[in-house]
């Protein structure tokens, strides 16, 4: 667990890279992005009731120096609205 601590005690700050996502299909860009070497995690978003009714409120993150590089795996994938892009 070396890597989690080092994971979020870093001068690299954590970013979403994708939001709205089903359970099952966060699982699968997770996996994706892990294949690729990029270290990710999930969480439940914070959006509306009627998403989080739908189940659509699942997140992904990643530190930010692998942001373009994972909205770059990901970008095949990619679903109106689900990919975050932050870099103004």
């Amino acid at each position: 667990m070396r890597w989690w601590r080092k994971f979020f005690y870093d001068e690299d700050p954590i970013v979403k890279v994708a939001a709205g996502l089903l359970e099952p299909e966060a699982e699968m860009w997770l996996e994706l992005l892990k294949n690729e070497g990029i270290p990710s995690f999930k969480k439940m978003d914070t959006v509306a009731v009627a998403d989080m009714a739908a189940g659509t409120n699942v997140a992904i993150f990643v530190k930010q120096s692998d942001a373009e590089r994972a909205r770059g795996v990901l970008s095949p994938l990619r679903q109106q609205g689900h990919l975050v892009d932050d870099r103004g």
